[in-house]
């Protein structure tokens, strides 16, 4: 008989916990059910060492604070399952909490302390504060981090093909003359800038009551100015304090962090299929690995697979974050629960997104740029040269420039043949014709050069440690 409880990747509902459990592993100190639990003890017993110290006129000694502290530092998984043990006695995970870290201070002497927790605030500031700081410290120690990497090997490709002058398609079809170096590049540029927005997102927390007017601390003392007390509180997080909530802090603030990683995913989700089509026009080869296999029935078959993968993950990460979006910043009245069920999911878009990024990276490394082929096919179509000339003609004097190459062009392949009959006939001077020729030469144009460089610097800025180290 197969022990379906087992903890094992084989028996996992998802492939998140199942197949590539192992790929995620870095999510789990931040947003696996002890984790969670670990964070909100941690806030649970600074808040209590805060505000005995302010009611009480003096600062916990330091044997306190170290006794104090190794109920956070001891804390492993046969504590968290005994709050479980709890919760199914109370049937609510924060009052498991609670009770849990009441017992643990009565077995260090620290049983003074117990009438302090939580005294003042309710679950969900406990909530709001772990939440936050656990988002925050997962940007900074896991995505941007990740996000650096897919960074910097699109850097890396589009200055390897800074000169690989290739055929730009609009529609489809063969328009203009491009770099596959700028094209990379579009996509990095659109990324940094992004990327900016993601990095510096200031992430906001509540720790006002439970209807968030701070009305049971009148029951504490009404002297003390418990917005300021609560402020101070907040931002020993890193956090920005909220003031203006109900039982649960807004979740505007947390839904523009997700839009901020939503925005990146797309872009990561137009470069992936502008990849695939690069494969399918033969701009790319996917690189043959001998042990592996492309298909269970067709021996030939190397396909883009990573990049293939990286799509589906970001759509579903998206679709995660449209949910988010549409949901979490509706509250009735001062709380219902709803957001409770759909926040415990807040894990799914960060895992499909990091899953992504990390296919991304592997398909990079599994790709080399043909040259060749890109050569020949702008060789094969030299119509794609026809805005320069008709540039060239309207600048020279020739009114009717763009009728007359549309009459003799459209919807024609041209050869070079073709091409210079086209500029032998116009009404230009022999050395004029001569500079169109010349100019209608994949090694004229310098900008899309100068745009990978402008990329490529952005990205050094933005990329550094100095800017992007955020804890």
């Amino acid at each position: 008989m197969i022990n379906w409880e087992e903890n094992t990747p084989l028996v996992a509902l998802t492939h998140l916990d199942g197949r590539n459990a192992h790929k995620l592993s870095s999510l789990r100190p931040y947003f696996s059910e002890f984790a969670w639990m670990k964070l909100r003890l941690r806030v649970m017993a600074s808040y209590t060492k805060e505000i005995a110290a302010r009611l009480s006129g003096t600062k916990l000694s330091t044997s306190d604070t170290r006794r104090l502290q190794s109920l956070i530092d001891s804390f492993f998984l046969k504590d968290a399952r005994a709050v479980v043990t709890i919760e199914k006695r109370v049937n609510h995970d924060l009052k498991a909490l609670e009770l849990y870290c009441s017992d643990s201070l009565e077995r260090r002497g620290l049983s003074r302390l117990i009438p302090y927790l939580n005294l003042g605030i309710g679950s969900e500031d406990i909530n709001s504060i772990a939440l936050a700081r656990l988002l925050k410290t997962s940007r900074g120690e896991v995505l941007i981090p990740a996000l650096k990497k897919v960074s910097f090997s699109l850097s890396d490709l589009c200055q390897k093909e800074i000169n690989t002058s290739m055929v730009a398609r609009t529609h489809a079809q063969p328009a203009n003359v491009t770099t596959f170096g700028k094209e990379v590049a579009n996509s990095l540029s659109r990324l940094c800038d992004e990327l900016e927005i993601f990095f510096s997102h200031s992430f906001t927390a509540k720790c006002s009551g439970e209807v968030g007017s701070y009305q049971a601390y009148l029951g504490v003392d009404p002297s003390v100015d418990w917005i300021a007390f609560t402020d101070r509180f907040i931002r020993s997080f890193g956090l920005t304090p909220s003031h203006h909530a109900t039982q649960i802090a807004p979740y505007d603030n947390i839904t523009r962090y997700f839009q901020s990683l939503f925005r990146i995913n797309t872009i990561l989700i137009d470069f992936c299929k502008n990849m695939w089509l690069y494969v399918l026009l033969g701009y790319l080869r996917v690189k043959k690995i001998e042990k592996e296999v492309g298909s269970a029935g067709m021996p030939h078959k190397v396909n883009p697979i990573y990049f293939e993968g990286a799509e589906g993950g970001l759509e579903m990460a998206n679709g995660s974050i449209e949910t988010f979006v549409r949901t979490l910043p509706i509250n009735r009245l001062n709380r219902d629960f709803s957001d409770s069920t759909i926040r415990r999911n807040i894990v799914l878009p960060l895992a499909y997104s990091l899953l992504s990024y990390q296919s991304i990276i592997d398909a990079l490394c599994r790709i080399e740029v043909d040259t060749e082929a890109i050569a020949t096919d702008l060789k094969n179509h030299k119509e794609v040269w026809l805005e320069t000339v008709k540039s060239y003609g309207i600048t020279h004097g020739i009114s009717d420039m763009y009728d007359r190459l549309k009459k003799e062009t459209r919807g024609r392949v041209l050869s070079a043949g073709d091409l210079e009959e086209i500029v032998r006939s116009l009404p230009l001077k022999l050395s004029d014709k001569r500079e169109l020729l010349t100019l209608c030469n994949d090694s004229q144009n310098p900008y899309p050069a100068r745009i990978v460089e402008e990329a490529v610097g952005k990205a050094k800025r933005l990329l550094s440690s100095e800017n992007s180290t955020i804890l």
